[in-house]
């Protein structure tokens, strides 16, 4: 393996504007003997091996989260439309509606505090899905968007004004 290395001056103008990757003045060309190459390699796989089961872990985990989230936002949605009018059913609303947007719908998160337990719960549970920023949250609301847009209006929540985010 070869690799030409140029050791000529730069100029600011060249430091400020690099030379795009792929064009003739951005490559180089490295010279590894065989054994250096093979011990190289052999150490990238190495490092992958002991990367692999943290990853495997991790998504793992990233399932479960997922799983518990589903589950929590079946009971929200649940809470939300056999009660309607409740001020739980209200706070469930306004927080489904800052996971939608929380600029537009800010949620105070002492509500949770007005929550049963098993709601408030359910809560928890779906912001740690949504601080993985997988999908949001009318994805995964029966009819998606317009299950939302309809609470809001049910329970005449609005965007904030400007003043209060």
């Amino acid at each position: 393996m070869e690799m030409e290395v140029s050791t000529k001056s730069q100029s600011a103008a060249d430091i400020l504007h690099p030379p795009e990757v792929g064009s003739p003045e951005a490559q180089a060309t490295i010279e590894y003997s065989d054994s250096e190459f093979e011990d190289s390699h052999a150490e990238i796989r190495a490092f992958l091996e002991s990367v692999r089961p943290r990853v495997r872990a991790h998504e793992y985990r990233k399932r479960q989260i997922k799983r518990r989230a589903i589950k929590a936002l079946r009971l929200i949605t649940s809470a939300i439309r056999n009660h309607p009018g409740t001020g739980q059913a209200r706070r469930l609303v306004r927080f489904v509606a800052g996971c939608y947007n929380g600029s537009d719908y800010p949620f105070d998160l002492t509500e949770l505090r007005g929550l049963d337990v098993s709601l408030a719960s359910a809560c928890l549970d779906y912001l740690d899905y949504d601080r993985l920023a997988i999908r949001e949250i009318h994805e995964h609301l029966p009819e998606g968007a317009r299950t939302l847009h309809q609470w809001l209006r049910d329970y005449d929540i609005h965007v904030a004004a400007q003043g209060c985010r």
